[in-house]
């Protein structure tokens, strides 16, 4: 099942309330009023609401029963939201408006990404806004489908010694062991005519940044 998050109206394309209108969606935090703005009711909100006015409050209350968190809590709230929507049982997280703002903030939800009960589990959770999608490849061989309008491809390590071996893009690699904190993988781009190139990943996991100029 698949799920959408929306945290803010912030660097995303606001087509895509439209365009998954009937999609499931669960508000986090000031989400949650941009969700009923826009006539749709998510299925699930979660947040300390800080960032939505007393009017705004009210509003929210009268579409859907919440149980607001401490303002004084041990995660983050899109952490919280995204704990609920597993516990919903979605397996597909897409998480739109958590980039632009506070880089702590987005660099947690990076984190997020990373946790390895939903590696293990196979949740697939990815970051979204309108030059980026940001997601997680485990260890196996992976065909990637180019998302419309991204030219960029890029594969950050997240521990040491992670091997990769990419073929059919821009720039092909041999299987080559990536240091935690290479550049190597950075700024690679899709190659005409190959739909589906490959990525191949041993011992480890790594990012997969698609992205575009503006």
């Amino acid at each position: 099942m698949k799920v959408n998050l929306l945290c803010s109206m912030r660097h995303i394309n606001e087509h895509i309330l439209q365009d998954e209108k009937y999609i499931d969606w669960i508000g986090v935090d000031r989400g949650t009023i941009e969700l009923i703005k826009h006539d749709i009711k998510p299925v699930a909100a979660i947040g300390d609401f800080d960032s939505v006015s007393d009017e705004e409050y009210q509003q929210i209350i009268e579409h859907i029963d919440i149980d607001p968190v401490k303002k004084e809590k041990d995660d983050t709230d899109l952490a919280l939201a995204v704990n609920l929507a597993v516990e919903l049982g979605y397996e597909e997280i897409r998480i739109y408006g958590a980039t632009g703002g506070r880089l702590d903030h987005f660099m947690g939800a990076v984190q997020i990404l990373t946790k390895p009960e939903f590696l293990e589990d196979n949740i697939q959770i990815t970051l979204v806004d309108v030059q980026n999608e940001i997601t997680v490849l485990k260890a196996g061989n992976h065909r990637i489908s180019q998302v419309e309008g991204m030219k960029y491809v890029s594969f950050i390590p997240l521990s040491t010694n992670i091997r990769i071996k990419l073929e059919e893009f821009k720039y092909d690699l041999p299987f080559t062991t990536l240091a935690q904190g290479s550049t190597l993988t950075i700024s690679n781009e899709f190659k005409a005519g190959h739909e589906h190139p490959s990525v191949t990943v041993e011992l480890g996991n790594i990012l997969m940044v698609q992205s575009k100029d503006k």
